[in-house]
């Protein structure tokens, strides 16, 4: 059994790792400062967030603070004195870097920066594991994408992401700590606050709005959030994910409009239309994950059908307790 702390425990992906972990038997901590970017009194918010909770909060340590506190951080990681660290948390969406990139950087980068000062002498550490982003790539030069691409991306989020990778590879090197990054993409399922496409889409489609479908071209590896935190657990606690770099996603390229041609099968009667691209975000697709699969034995179960019907039963099952 081994003991981890997961900055940003408590949001979607992180919430998600915590228990695919407590499932194995491990000992977590969690530490996050509990705060959304979206109104926080929002009854389809707190019914997230409690559900999300219900599932992990119990034999779970759970600290309340931010990674840009230092202080803060450094008493809960002495307290706990981890094997490993999953660092989750910041900013969650690549537009919100855009509107926002001050916040960004204080978030995603000086966050990070605390992460590893405060590492640094931790007397059991093992591996520290830091969740970047597909962002990082920009336009991929290729299809799949590989881990060994190079890295331009267009915008706020996926630089600032870039940035902490080789923040990580730095205090990796200077100061001998064990790490492994991991990339996943376009992230969707239950519990999800903070109003990614796919579950616009569902949203939409059950209440009889039209799907808005912004380049009919546009091409995401979306992943299942269950299958994108047993990855970032693979990386984390399998011996070959040391120093390792892993595109942990699906791994099949589907369009955006295909996304809600299959939401309009499981919705019937729902309507679609296409708009031009939002030229601020990169071209993409599938990303290679042969690494991953050789290296730390990740296997992605659940695909798009799948994945959005297991969604929209809990989007469903709100809408009957009057959630929404």
């Amino acid at each position: 059994m081994a003991k981890i702390f997961l900055t940003g425990g408590a949001g979607f992906v992180g919430a998600n790792v915590c228990r695919a972990l407590r499932q194995d038997g491990h000992e977590v901590a969690i530490f996050d400062q509990f705060v959304n970017y979206v109104y926080p009194l929002d009854r389809v918010h707190v019914d997230n967030l409690t559900q999300r909770m219900a599932t992990i909060k119990d034999g779970v340590t759970i600290y309340r603070g931010s990674t840009r506190d230092q202080n803060n951080l450094r008493r809960a990681l002495r307290a706990f004195n981890p094997n490993y660290i999953v660092h989750l948390a910041a900013m969650p969406l690549a537009n919100l870097a855009v509107e926002d990139p001050e916040e960004a950087v204080d978030a995603i980068l000086s966050g990070t920066i605390n992460v590893l000062h405060q590492s640094r002498d931790l007397p059991g550490l093992k591996r520290l594991v830091y969740v970047s982003s597909s962002m990082v790539y920009g336009d991929f030069v290729r299809v799949p994408a590989h881990e060994d691409d190079p890295k331009d991306p267009k915008e706020v989020y996926g630089s600032l992401k870039l940035s902490g990778e080789l923040l990580v590879k730095s205090f990796g090197r200077l100061y001998g700590i064990e790490y492994s990054i991991v990339r996943p993409s376009a992230v969707y399922g239950p519990t999800d606050n903070n109003r990614r496409v796919l579950g616009i889409f569902l949203e939409r489609a059950l209440k009889g709005e039209e799907l808005v479908v912004k380049g009919a071209t546009q091409s995401l590896d979306f992943t299942f959030v269950e299958d994108a935190a047993r990855g970032i657990v693979c990386a984390t606690l399998h011996e070959r994910g040391a120093s390792g770099i892993f595109n942990i996603t699906r791994g099949q390229g589907r369009t955006i409009k295909e996304a809600a041609e299959i939401v309009a099968s499981l919705v019937p009667g729902t309507r679609i239309r296409v708009e031009s691209a939002d030229e601020r975000m990169p071209s993409r697709g599938e990303l290679d994950i042969s690494r991953a699969r050789k290296e730390i034995g990740f296997e992605p179960r659940v695909n798009l059908e799948q994945g959005l019907q297991i969604y929209l039963e809990y989007l469903c099952n709100q809408r009957q307790r009057g959630v929404w």
